[in-house]
């Protein structure tokens, strides 16, 4: 099941991948040195920490990992669930729900214990990860990099060698993401500063998380306004050729995937 059954525009992907390299960053420079995003690392600290006999230490990265998973539970829930009143569009959902938590996490007192934080971190994380998984028709994460380098990787090899011209769009695509990535984890290690905005850093990203928000409301009224015009008996904008003549002939879809991104 998917929270979204739409792909996104390139810009989209590229702003939610800035949030995914800002709150890596945060929760490491503002938290302790941890990376809430991705748990490999989280995983593997619980198998060092349990082999060598040290439980407590293992125990400590337990409850961040079960924060992540349940915001992986929480989104598969809001798929399931779309035909309740207020979630027909879980998308909507998701996004009000991660900039509350941050605008939270921001306004939290500095005695506040670094876990409770990172595990708010880690719970919209997987929120983020689990809705937004298509970028036009080219599948990426918007909270960790290791997947999109490699299919950034693999694409540019299958361009460059010219056994695959069309995997340029692919490899350009995702290098845009991988930038946007970096760029998200520098602006975040400065921000995250403590003699910057320190703790409080997360109103930047949710900041940004508002503006895409905003950004997929407006394509979905407009589509919907054309659509509705469009079964009155008019015809959308979109289904013109520039020329205002015949309509053009559709490019094939993959299954499963949007005309156009949001």
């Amino acid at each position: 099941m998917r929270v979204r059954t739409r792909p996104e525009h390139p810009a989209t992907g590229a702003a939610l991948a800035v949030v995914g390299g800002f709150l890596d960053a945060y929760t490491f420079v503002a938290h302790g040195g941890v990376f809430a995003n991705a748990q490999t690392g989280n995983v593997v600290f619980v198998a060092i920490h349990a082999a060598q006999g040290q439980w407590a230490q293992a125990a400590g990265y337990l409850p961040i990992i079960g924060a992540f998973v349940l915001g992986l539970v929480a989104a598969e829930w809001l798929a399931a669930h779309r035909r309740l009143p207020g979630l027909d569009d879980p998308t909507r959902v998701v996004l009000l729900a991660e900039i509350a938590v941050l605008v939270a996490v921001a306004g939290l007192p500095r005695s506040v214990p670094t876990l409770v934080t990172t595990m708010a971190v880690a719970f919209v994380a997987a929120l983020q990860v689990t809705t937004f998984r298509l970028v036009r028709d080219t599948t990426y994460s918007t909270t960790m990099t290791t997947g999109n380098l490699r299919t950034l990787v693999t694409a540019a090899y299958e361009w460059l060698s010219g056994y695959d011209r069309t995997q340029r769009v692919v490899a350009l695509r995702l290098a845009v993401i991988v930038l946007a990535f970096a760029g998200g984890a520098g602006i975040g290690a400065v921000a995250s500063a403590p003699d910057a905005l320190g703790t409080r850093a997360t109103l930047l990203a949710a900041a940004v998380l508002a503006v895409v928000l905003a950004a997929i409301e407006t394509h979905t009224r407009r589509t919907g306004a054309e659509g509705t015009n469009a079964a009155r008996g008019g015809t959308a904008p979109a289904d013109r050729s520039p020329s205002g003549a015949e309509p053009d002939v559709a490019r094939p879809v993959p299954a499963g995937v949007g005309a156009d991104g949001d």
